[in-house]
């Protein structure tokens, strides 16, 4: 079925005639009447019944556009929201973030988030465990150094440098006791 016969068709149910449909808008009357016969001719069936004066649905003509009516503005106002890029985010969001991150940057984040988008319910849980993404239902999951999973798809957003501290006082491990990963002092071997 040629969809744009039908949407011409239901253009012209709807405003009752085919030069009242021509002038809201702005088509051709002669174009309107040659799709709405072409669709005619491919169901086999008369739509309307054409008078001198008047244009009146046939019973096939009232149960095709009551049918079809809703299904083509669901089709025109899908494509309006994907054309104009998508509509407004809503919902509910679930993050699970590590205490620390938690701490020192989610309530920024999160703020800024909710002021950007106001219709969606931020869920923030803080908890340092490894989590079943989802298993439990979570949206989002920020994790320090996480295992890599060919499941879920991840991101580094930012990067840390692990650096141990102690005072100049206290004394370097020797022998078995010394730590591989500790780095002497310069001159020392």
């Amino acid at each position: 079925m040629d969809l744009v016969a039908l949407a011409d068709f239901n253009l012209v149910a709807r405003h009752g005639g085919f030069g009242k449909a021509a002038r809201a808008t702005g088509r051709p009357k002669a174009t309107l009447s040659r799709r709405v016969g072409e669709l005619e001719s491919s169901l086999g069936l008369r739509l309307f019944e054409r008078g001198a004066r008047d244009l009146k649905l046939t019973e096939e003509g009232r149960a095709l556009f009551e049918r079809t009516a809703r299904l083509l503005s669901e089709l025109d106002d899908t494509a309006s929201a994907i054309a104009s890029g998508g509509h407004t985010p809503k919902g509910k969001l679930r993050i699970s973030a590590p205490a620390l991150f938690s701490q020192s940057a989610m309530g920024k984040i999160a703020a800024g988030f909710s002021l950007k988008y106001p219709e969606v319910r931020l869920e923030v849980t803080t908890e340092d465990r490894p989590v079943d993404m989802i298993e439990e239902g979570y949206d989002l999951v920020i994790r320090v150094n996480p295992d890599p999973d060919i499941n879920l798809v991840g991101r580094a957003f930012l990067r840390d440098r692990l650096v141990v501290v102690a005072s100049p006082n206290l004394s370097r491990p020797t022998g078995a006791l010394a730590a591989p990963g500790v780095a002497r002092g310069a001159g020392e071997r």
